[in-house]
């Protein structure tokens, strides 16, 4: 991160660096990590007293991520990164592969001062987290 020459107007305030594929994301304003319990529901069945049995085939991981006003270089850079059926993520929360289903961005600037982005997306870990991984 030292070797990281700032841009003109840009300032870091010492958050998460997320490395996406080959992308480095150094600024973010949304940061919403989840895991999700995935149950195997062919063999899952109900019980005599009306109790439900489920078993856990692991748990997914996903990341939800804002970005305000991103420069269009980086976006376009982004977005590349993020249309690729497998996404190697490294983060505080997850590193594995993932993948997005959805980009959606939003001009939010446009003038002498400059163009500038905002893009909010998910990113799905592709496989379970199971026992193995520690669950």
């Amino acid at each position: 991160m030292n070797d990281y020459v700032l841009r003109e107007n840009e300032s870091l305030n010492g958050g998460y660096t997320l490395y996406i594929g080959g992308f480095t994301l150094r600024i973010l304003h949304g940061y919403s990590p989840s895991w999700e319990n995935v149950y195997d529901t062919e063999n899952s069945f109900q019980n005599f007293d009306g109790s439900e049995e489920k078993f856990l085939k692991g748990i997914r991981f996903s990341l939800k991520v804002t970005i305000d006003r991103i420069i269009p270089e980086d976006f376009n850079a982004l977005v590349a990164e993020l249309k690729k059926p497998a996404i190697a993520l490294v983060c505080p929360d997850f590193e594995g592969d993932c993948y997005c289903d959805n980009i959606p961005g939003d001009l939010k600037q446009a003038n002498f001062n400059g163009v500038r982005y905002s893009v909010n997306f998910t990113l799905i870990a592709k496989s379970l987290i199971t026992d193995g991984d520690g669950l």
